[in-house]
């Protein structure tokens, strides 16, 4: 018998509530009660057995009792690893089909030519960095605003690699001048720009395709 949106809403509630604040773990959580328990529910029963179902099918995912009583501490602990090494693989592979395609070497080439044509112009090349750095900003802004990136898995594990390479640059900028006493010019910081932008621009376009793949798959099971 297929639930009603009314139930499955319940069914995330009570995930929600016993731990699983991760919200794509909780769809792939999710799935699983509401196909389980569709092959079980009949018209005839009541909302009291209704329940009990969702209970017995929550302890099948590794619901156990604890002084708060019950969660799913140890699923959703192996469960985020499993995520995070998932994560990798695939990031790794769509960095290697990404560093190979045309619109990221176009997009490379013309930073390259447009860094070289104003490296007379310090205030262009200033105003340059600036809009870059605000474009970052706003989209890790409107993701984490819009998202709540916090609360998914898939995207706490995934916005590493849009941040990663942040950290890299702010590392190869203040390096000489902690260690070295020697500050790295505007011509020197917009070639270290031509490594950092691609890997953050790809990171970002990931962030943006996984975040993609998850609400598509929550937004069809809550219809």
């Amino acid at each position: 018998m297929e639930l009603t949106k009314k139930q499955i809403q319940f069914i995330d509630y009570r995930l929600e509530s016993e731990g699983v604040k991760y919200w794509d773990i909780r769809i792939e959580m999710l799935d699983h009660v509401v196909s389980d328990i569709e092959k079980k529910l009949k018209p005839e029963n009541s909302k009291y057995e209704f329940n009990a179902m969702v209970q017995e099918s929550l302890v099948s995912l590794g619901w156990k009792e604890n002084f708060n009583g019950g969660g799913f501490d140890q699923v959703l602990k192996e469960r985020l690893k499993l995520y995070n090494k998932n994560r990798n693989k695939i990031y790794f592979k769509y960095l290697k089909e990404t560093l190979q395609s045309f619109k990221l070497i176009l997009g490379v080439l013309s930073l390259m030519i447009t860094l070289f044509l104003f490296q007379g112009n310090k205030q262009a090349l200033k105003l340059f960095f600036f809009v870059m750095m605000g474009f970052y900003v706003a989209f890790m802004l409107r993701f984490a605003i819009k998202y709540k990136v916090m609360n998914s898995a898939r995207m706490t594990s995934a916005l590493m690699f849009a941040t990663f390479p942040i950290a890299i640059f702010n590392l190869l900028v203040y390096i000489p001048d902690v260690f070295f006493e020697y500050k790295l010019g505007v011509y020197e910081i917009s070639w270290i720009m031509i490594l950092v932008v691609p890997f953050s621009a790809i990171g970002m376009s990931f962030i943006n395709q996984e975040l993609k793949k998850t609400q598509k798959i929550y937004n069809h099971l809550i219809s």
